[in-house]
């Protein structure tokens, strides 16, 4: 399950970085022996710059890959399985990545608009993530992006917080999200969580993705969901 997981995320942030073609700087996403490889040049986004889909018989595919000349010079973060530390590699946190099994999941009832306004949304979505520069114009790009379905929760009348979902085969990728934060703590993710959860399983996807920042309240909410967190490990090359 973990290797679907991660073949979505990666169609997820290829499609963003077609999104963002036209911003300055280049986005790309492509597959090479089986691993699963994102460029990104702005500096503000080098979080992009990773190689996953790592296992123990293409790690030594993964090391030479991210010592390519394609990195200039900035190689990228290798993300590995939990469980896999090689040696000569520099620890570098974790990059946990959540599971969600969808059966039979009923409507919630939460009063969401999934065909908002999409200035609407996205003024909702970034005053949620507080970003700003570089950042903010590939999360708004990625989210203008007809591809994504976008959900606003919306309490008397006032959209409070933001989530979008994209479709990738049998999976579905839940992200971003966001609450401005004079509407947090009144469980508005929770809330768009299980309804995207509810119609994704009625569309028949088996499983739902989504990554997030180990200790974050969007962890423990996916946690609370039923979630099961991988801990995949991030390493960089020594030098």
């Amino acid at each position: 399950m973990l290797t679907e997981a991660e073949e979505v995320i990666h169609a997820r942030t290829a499609l963003a970085c077609e999104a963002a073609a036209g911003l300055p700087g280049t986005f790309s996403a492509w597959r090479e022996d089986g691993l699963l490889a994102v460029l990104a040049t702005a500096p503000e986004l080098r979080f992009l710059r990773t190689i996953s889909g790592v296992t123990e018989e293409n790690l030594p595919s993964a090391i030479r890959l991210a010592g390519a000349s394609c990195w200039d010079g900035d190689p990228p973060t290798l993300v590995l399985p939990p469980g896999l530390n090689p040696p000569g590699l520099v620890p570098d946190g974790a990059r946990p990545i959540a599971i969600l099994p969808l059966t039979g999941l009923p409507p919630t009832g939460a009063d969401v608009d999934d065909s908002p306004d999409l200035d609407v949304f996205l003024r909702i979505l970034l005053d949620g993530y507080e970003s700003g520069g570089a950042v903010t114009e590939f999360i708004a790009a990625e989210h203008r992006d007809p591809r994504i379905r976008r959900s606003l929760l919306v309490e008397g009348g006032v959209p409070i917080s933001a989530a979008a979902m994209s479709s990738h085969g049998p999976g579905v990728l839940l992200g971003g999200s966001a609450t401005p934060r004079e509407h947090r703590g009144r469980g508005a993710q929770a809330r768009l969580l299980a309804h995207g959860l509810a119609a994704a399983a009625r569309e028949g996807h088996r499983f739902a993705v989504a990554t997030a920042v180990e200790g974050s309240p969007s962890l423990s909410n996916l946690r609370r969901s039923g979630a099961q967190v991988h801990l995949r490990q991030a390493f960089r090359l020594a030098g």
